[in-house]
């Protein structure tokens, strides 16, 4: 099927067309590898920039989804996620949900408390903390991006566990005797920034869910400080934070 750019419809929107009819026909499988955007220009003669506008179109209405790095992928039609949100972690209320999580972990290190770490952790500022960012999947589809900050003095080389595929409460609670009591979290919808995007997949603009949660041990020490962004199209939260029992 070839564009036709003496009709009034914009060649991108054209594109978008026929790759969502493709999608929606099952020519394209849910997680199957879209052709490459110098591909898609050279199929169709169209220039780089409306091949970009079209995918960003897809991937706004939840057809495609980006893994950087790979290239673009079919998604799994989203349907709403409902999500009670607890203090057993992300993998057991996503399990609870009824869908499958997984995570890629994207950095692992020590770092020093800037202000804002140390007041939300009260701890000096220069402290030394862990952090742990991940990339939170939802059935294969990328769904969050979370940074967790933990006193390195309460958790001593954590990091030398599989924290991509290991639960971080398991891990507190079985290998360091740290039990959690209660968190605080607080929500706001805003915009994701460019590397937000890139890394769920989304378009520009793109609405999220910022959170912030500080957790405490049952001794009334925090444990740890986490920020996350959460795609907002289809995430529901709802919120119940019950002690853990491990």
């Amino acid at each position: 099927m070839q564009l036709r750019s003496d009709r009034t419809v914009p060649l991108y929107m054209q594109l978008k067309t026929i790759l969502a009819s493709q999608i929606n026909r099952g020519e394209l499988q849910p997680h199957e590898k879209l052709p490459s955007e110098r591909q898609l220009c050279r199929n169709f003669g169209i220039s780089r920039m409306t091949v970009r506008h079209a995918l960003s179109a897809l991937a706004q209405g939840g057809l495609v989804y980006t893994q950087p790095g790979k290239g673009i992928f079919v998604a799994d039609p989203r349907l709403s996620l409902n999500v009670q949100v607890s203090l057993a972690g992300w993998s057991e209320d996503i399990l609870r949900s009824g869908a499958t999580p997984s995570s890629i972990l994207l950095e692992a290190c020590l770092c020093r408390a800037i202000p804002e770490q140390a007041k939300a952790l009260h701890v000096a500022d220069g402290e030394e903390l862990v952090k742990i960012e991940r990339l939170r999947m939802v059935d294969k589809v990328p769904l969050a991006l979370q940074i967790a900050y933990l006193p390195h003095r309460l958790c001593p080389a954590i990091l030398g566990y599989d924290l991509a595929t290991q639960s971080l409460i398991r891990i507190l609670g079985k290998e360091y005797g740290l039990r959690l009591a209660r968190a605080d979290e607080t929500v706001r919808a805003t915009l994701a920034n460019p590397d937000e995007r890139e890394l769920l997949g989304l378009s520009d603009p793109a609405p999220v869910l910022s959170t912030e949660r500080t957790t405490y041990l049952n001794t009334g020490e925090l444990i740890e400080f986490s920020q996350g962004t959460f795609c907002g199209e289809w995430y529901k939260l709802k919120f119940g934070l019950d002690p853990y029992q491990g």
